[in-house]
């Protein structure tokens, strides 16, 4: 991962933070390998599970960072999230959620807009 990578995860684990949430884990992959996708943060906060896509932009020339997480992308995300709920059976009985978190570095402004609940799993 690259440092602006790090940097966004970084700033969206830290807004996580400021709202009561514990990151229990960063840049899950499978235990075979990236071919089923990576989660980049995992975030838990009493009995729920917060699952965070994060997504970098310098500008919306190419698509919002929302859009870059498309159709595929969701269905690999629900996928690698099912695979960490069946790995860790402590949180069996929690509720969880998929968020998308955009950081756009556009203009020097480090500025992070969840989108709350922006996967559902339709299995």
């Amino acid at each position: 991962m690259n440092d602006l990578g790090r940097q966004a995860e970084d700033l969206v684990a830290e807004h996580y933070r400021n709202l009561g949430f514990q990151i229990i884990e960063r840049n899950y992959i499978s235990p075979t390998g990236k071919q089923i996708g990576e989660i980049d943060l995992v975030a838990k906060k009493e009995r729920l599970l917060v699952f965070v896509e994060v997504k970098l932009r310098r500008s919306n020339k190419y698509g919002t960072a929302f859009e870059a997480v498309n159709f595929s992308k969701q269905r690999k995300l629900v996928k690698i999230v099912k695979l960490f709920l069946q790995k860790n059976l402590v949180y069996e009985d929690f509720d969880y959620r998929i968020d998308v978190a955009a950081v756009n570095i556009d203009n020097h402004q480090k500025s992070v807009t969840i989108l709350t609940n922006a996967i559902e799993d339709s299995d």
